[in-house]
């Protein structure tokens, strides 16, 4: 055991990012708990805005008042260089000029340049300005060509668009007190933390451990090939373990008691997932000789998988062709899992048993493939060899 007891020397001394990474994932989700941390669930929009009517009839009032329903008018003189200094000095988000002439092109179907704007190019509230004026006259424009006149056409414009909407999501699970979609966010990110802490911990001391002097001493040890290898995983798979018993017992801590239910198809289906984490430290460090590329194949692994397979942005609101790409990586497949059991997916117990028989394939593959890359390329260039040059 050698092998494993250098390892965790090592170890010890390489382990300061993942302490961080994990440190301050602990820290929020701890706070998020307690409710420290709240998440607003509506959004208001609040835009000072002004309102030129050059044309002063019923329809161009009708606009006036629809706008001073959906934010706040500000009066101010109707005059270039005062509205974009009010704009300037973010006073005024937007100023509306509903133009001469906009009745009379209105009830004739002509919408162009009936309204025009003053808005900072790029902002918020240049979208804000478009869009309002785009519904509101593609709406009266829709009425009119139905047969109504103008005037029933705008008052209906105006109280359609303000009409607001209560939006419900719905679960597909009628109770989630065994798993619930609050308790799941804690289950979701945590990939992203195992991938960039153990990651960045382990392969380094990987990567020491695979130096020529380290391994041409290891050739004529009476230490096999494989073993070595197996200590090395052994090392690794423990320091993995620890890391992944905190993470189960801050849960226990969140959960406020023993898991239950799909609580523990959960804690399954991290542990799997660790263990292809392990798998995959190993599998780099026996490719990778260059801390430069390690770095930077790290943040490409756990930001990468984290947006395209689901954790940051939920996989219900990605495209076809992201989630095909991301169907090839293990976190597309604990994520899917992760939402079935918290409701925000539809859960289907064949459906979840090949979501763990996956990623289990994952680690198993990335195991076996390291084990023959480190018995051709290490075993075969190793003591004997320099002996022979020497």
């Amino acid at each position: 055991m050698q092998v494993f007891k250098a390892f965790l020397k090592v170890l010890k001394k390489n382990s300061f990012t993942a302490v961080a990474f994990i440190g301050v994932f602990m820290a929020f989700a701890l706070l998020a708990s307690n409710g420290s941390v709240s998440v607003e669930t509506s959004v208001g929009i609040d835009i000072p805005v002004a309102v030129f009517d050059e044309d002063d009839t019923p329809e161009s009032r009708a606009f006036r008042d629809f706008i001073d329903e959906k934010y706040d008018i500000i009066e101010i003189k109707n005059d270039r260089d005062v509205i974009l200094d009010m704009l300037y000095y973010e006073e005024a988000g937007c100023a509306f000029v509903i133009n001469k002439g906009y009745s009379e092109k209105l009830a004739a179907g002509d919408t162009e340049g009936i309204i025009s704007s003053y808005h900072v190019h790029g902002s918020y509230a240049e979208v804000v300005a478009e869009k309002v004026v785009s519904d509101y006259i593609m709406t009266v424009k829709a009425y009119t060509t139905a047969g109504l006149p103008l005037s029933e056409a705008v008052e209906n414009a105006g109280s359609d668009l303000l009409t607001e909407t209560d939006v419900k999501v719905e679960s597909f699970v009628e109770d989630e007190g065994d798993f619930s979609s609050k308790f799941a966010g804690y289950y979701r990110y945590m990939p992203y933390i195992l991938i960039s802490a153990i990651l960045s911990a382990l392969c380094p001391v990987l990567m020491i451990m695979n130096r020529k002097d380290l391994r041409y001493r290891t050739n004529c040890s009476s230490v096999a090939p494989n073993s070595y290898t197996m200590q090395i995983f052994a090392g690794g798979g423990l320091f993995v373990l620890g890391v992944w018993l905190l993470f189960m017992g801050v849960g226990l801590y969140m959960y406020g008691g023993l898991f239950r239910g799909k609580a523990w198809i959960a804690v399954l289906n991290s542990a799997i997932l660790s263990a292809f984490v392990t798998s995959l430290a190993v599998f780099i460090a026996s490719v990778v000789e260059s801390q430069n590329i390690l770095n930077l194949l790290i943040q490409i692994l756990g930001l990468g998988m984290s947006f395209i397979c689901g954790i940051f942005i939920p996989q219900s609101y990605l495209g076809d062709g992201v989630l095909a790409v991301g169907r090839f990586f293990p976190v597309y497949w604990y994520v899917k899992l992760n939402d079935m059991l918290c409701g925000d997916a539809r859960y289907s117990t064949g459906m979840a048993v090949t979501c763990l028989l996956i990623e289990a394939g994952y680690a198993a593959a990335l195991l076996l493939i390291t084990l023959l890359i480190r018995r051709v390329r290490y075993n075969s260039t190793g003591a004997p060899a320099a002996a022979k040059a020497a």
